[in-house]
């Protein structure tokens, strides 16, 4: 398989890095994937979706709050809504983790909320459909804003939502894009992360 995942970004002395973390390059390479990864570069990353081929999946991890106003994470969240398009035109499945949920919602003209306790934090799920084997789990959790029924995108179906209501995941009612607000690729094991790629490739 091989999968376009696009760019967190962090300080780095005077400077900044683009990187993939390596939750994922681990899962990449147990799953034997091919991976390319784009920068936070609207011309160069716009040249590499105008030439790639063979894309069978498009990944939008988590990272930066969205709403920051930096020209990084602009730059950022513009490289992401690119991809997004280029998914759509393609017909390539989509998976947003975390902040890259939160940037499906906002391109499908929904909102996010600032929430709080659920930063560094493990809750629990739970599942409208039982699509990982029971109807709740507890997961990680690594984010300062989220997604509830109001806020939501009126494009998607609700999957899971924890004891307040807010959305840990939903899916595209038409296409084949998913969100997590949690981080499947850093669980011990990647069963449901492997189950959700499944869900996309189907």
């Amino acid at each position: 398989m091989n999968i376009l995942i696009t760019s967190n970004f962090k300080k780095y002395y005077k400077t900044y890095i683009d990187f993939v973390d390596h939750y994922w390059i681990n899962y990449f390479e147990k799953k034997n994937y091919v991976f390319y990864q784009l920068p936070n570069s609207k011309k160069i990353s716009e040249k590499i979706l105008r030439t790639i081929n063979n894309v069978d999946l498009i990944i939008l991890p988590g990272g930066n709050d969205v709403i920051k106003k930096d020209k990084y994470t602009k730059t950022r969240l513009l490289v992401e809504k690119n991809t997004i398009s280029y998914g759509l035109k393609k017909n390539i499945p989509i998976l947003g983790v975390c902040r890259g949920m939160q940037v499906i919602n906002n391109f499908f003209g929904g909102k996010i909320h600032r929430i709080n306790g659920h930063m560094k934090k493990n809750h629990d799920i739970y599942m409208k459909k039982n699509i990982f084997g029971k109807s709740k789990h507890n997961v990680n959790s690594y984010h300062n804003y989220g997604i509830n029924i109001i806020s939501k995108s009126k494009k998607f179906n609700i999957l899971a939502t924890d004891k307040d209501n807010n959305i840990e995941m939903f899916k595209h009612k038409k296409r084949k894009i998913y969100g997590v607000m949690w981080h499947p690729e850093r669980a011990n094991n990647f069963n449901i992360l492997n189950k959700i790629i499944k869900l996309l490739m189907k």
